[in-house]
């Protein structure tokens, strides 16, 4: 069965599930919503924002698409509509997770404005393509590595972010809920292939010492925060063509703006901790 969905929480009911979206879209105080769960709607909205996150990760616009996605917000609804009769509602502090899911937002609307106004264009895309090339140099022989990381501001955060991977908790999902790297933190802290010429010293001298599926023991300290590194994987390095590298140079240029920004911000903003 082909999954279209944008995230695989659900996958499992996903595969036995009926549709049960109404046939067309509803409408309530001027709030378009394409089906009801136990007399709560679920907006057009919501479902428009789905396929958008689908769309930019790659997958193909389709009414098995939106028929897919339908189903996983009707059954995410189900699962909180149980949650809160059981009363686990009272155990989270909706304050502190609204305040973190604001930032994010923010964040984001704050990248898509300024690249809405200064797009990437191919010229700045070649710009770094080259700047990468002539770093590592023509023919150059080494290892390529695939990265993920959690990003957070605090050592004592990462330290305890780490204690909490060790005993088991997923590396994915802590970045998915901890990182402030806006550009890795939707696919669980990967950061793609990179040599240790293309981040960071500090992150560099770690990345060569560790093994292949290893996570560093101990957080490391950057401009941007405390990272806490995984080694995914290990290649010998081939470097790619520029089409193929483009996903990962717009990605690049993306994190250089966001560091650059974030060190501009740290110089004139009143800090206390």
């Amino acid at each position: 069965m082909k999954k279209y969905l944008a995230s695989t929480l659900l996958v499992s009911l996903l595969a036995v599930t009926h549709s049960f979206a109404a046939d067309k879209p509803s409408k309530a105080n001027d709030v378009d919503f394409f089906a009801t769960v136990n007399g709560t709607p679920l907006t057009q909205g919501l479902l428009d924002l789905n396929v958008k996150a689908a769309l930019a990760q790659g997958q193909k616009d389709s009414p098995e698409l939106k028929n897919a996605l339908k189903d996983e917000l009707i059954n995410r609804e189900l699962l909180t509509q149980e949650s809160i009769r059981q009363g686990l509602d009272k155990d989270i502090d909706f304050r502190d997770q609204i305040a973190q899911l604001k930032q994010t937002l923010m964040i984001q609307a704050f990248l898509e404005n300024h690249f809405q106004k200064s797009p990437i264009s191919d010229s700045k895309l070649r710009e770094e393509y080259d700047r990468q090339r002539k770093l590592i140099g023509e023919g150059a022989s080494a290892t390529q590595y695939r990265l993920s990381q959690i990003l957070v501001t605090t050592e004592t955060d990462a330290i305890d972010l780490i204690r909490r991977i060790q005993k088991g908790e997923l590396f994915g999902k802590m970045a998915q809920e901890h990182s402030i790297d806006q550009a890795s933190k939707a696919n669980g802290g990967q950061l793609g292939w990179v040599l240790p010429g293309q981040v960071v010293t500090p992150v560099a001298n770690v990345m060569v010492n560790l093994n292949k599926g290893a996570i560093a023991n101990a957080p490391i300290q950057t401009q941007g925060g405390w990272v806490i590194l995984k080694v995914d994987d290990k290649r010998p390095f081939k470097f790619p063509t520029f089409d193929e590298a483009k996903p990962q140079l717009r990605q690049a240029i993306v994190q250089q703006y966001l560091t650059e920004t974030v060190k501009k911000l740290r110089e004139t903003a009143k800090i206390v901790q």
